[in-house]
């Protein structure tokens, strides 16, 4: 299993679904607690791993200074780094 597929082991298909469609943009309405930081930190992830993506392309937007560092981190851990999230 490459680093790649590693990523989408832990999605459920819905987030698969948003992680693995690297074409344009993607727009998630759900509901809180539902996944939606997940599944699209996963997809820069993959999309990184896969090199749909170059990290210093790629800028993550969130609403809070608190949601952009979870962001960084979990990249990090998902084993992507240098992609800037504000």
């Amino acid at each position: 299993m490459t680093s790649a597929d590693h990523v989408l082991g832990a999605l459920d298909p819905d987030q698969r679904a948003v992680a693995t469609a690297l074409d344009g943009p993607v727009c998630v309405l759900a509901g809180a607690g539902t996944g939606k930081t997940r599944a699209i930190t996963h997809r820069i992830a993959y999309g990184v791993l896969t090199g749909a993506f170059a990290p210093q392309h790629v800028l993550a937007v969130t609403f809070t200074t608190r949601a952009a560092g979870e962001m960084r981190v979990r990249l990090r851990e998902l084993g992507v780094a240098g992609v800037p999230a504000r």
